[in-house]
């Protein structure tokens, strides 16, 4: 056999050897070529959906942003620490100071420069009025808190009553309005004593509360008359220093 036709069928077993291996062994690439392309779609195993997308069409997917750069405004259903501000809940945000000062007075009552004074004989009274914040809840609490000062040394109670009216506003069309009362801490009318300690300091607060419609927008009037010759009362002058509306 001569030396060119030995080494051609060398040539010939290796190429068909070449030919039959790459016939029979896996096709690796084409697998990872197919499994890319199936997932093509994906990021991570999850789809992707428009910025337009339903609630329901975007549930456990990736949501791009909108042509201007932004996602929905609906994409979290509230934000950590949303109902707050500078980390203060509403409760204790909300209230309206109101300037005692600026007091409507009648009757036995003045206005000083520290507040409105309440005689200790005779009948006296002010008045204030507010609008219901906006954001006021109907139907929950809305309180005004009185600071006042009273210089008896011993224990005394101080007679007063209260009333109020709600009016009309242009959030619903209401023109409905009518006179009530705020109520004394721990009474059911509109009336009554306030008990004042003895002793220690003679700084003292009265929270008075709303029974009646309370809608944003309406317009309350808060009124506190002092009965001092009520027998029931055997305080001396009562000064008012602050109010406050809580809600």
């Amino acid at each position: 056999m001569s030396r060119f036709f030995r080494e051609n069928v060398k040539l010939i077993i290796v190429a068909v050897a070449a030919i039959l291996l790459g016939l029979t062994a896996p096709a690796v690439g084409h697998g990872v070529h197919a499994q890319f392309a199936h997932n093509a779609d994906k990021v991570d195993g999850r789809h992707a959906v428009g910025a337009a997308a339903s609630i329901a069409n975007r549930k456990g997917k990736l949501v791009a942003t909108n042509s201007s750069g932004y996602l929905p405004n609906n994409i979290i259903k509230s934000a950590p620490n949303s109902t707050r501000l500078g980390g203060f809940t509403h409760a204790e945000m909300a209230s309206m100071p109101l300037l005692v000062q600026g007091a409507g007075v009648t009757g036995t009552a003045a206005v000083s420069s520290s507040g409105v004074t309440l005689s200790g004989s005779g009948t006296g009274e002010m008045r204030f009025g507010f609008i219901v914040p906006p954001d006021h809840k109907e139907g929950t609490t809305l309180s005004a808190d009185i600071v006042y000062r009273e210089h008896t040394a011993g224990a005394c109670a101080w007679y007063v009553s209260t009333s109020g009216l709600v009016g009309p506003n242009d959030h619903n069309g209401d023109l409905v309005s009518h006179n009530g009362g705020w109520l004394l801490p721990g009474v059911s009318n509109y009336s009554g004593a306030i008990d004042v300690p003895s002793g220690g300091s003679n700084t003292f607060k009265a929270t008075f509360t709303w029974p009646f419609t309370d809608a944003p927008g309406k317009y309350v009037q808060f009124a506190v008359q002092r009965n001092a010759d009520n027998a029931a009362d055997n305080c001396g002058s009562v000064e008012v220093m602050g109010l406050q509306i809580r809600y």
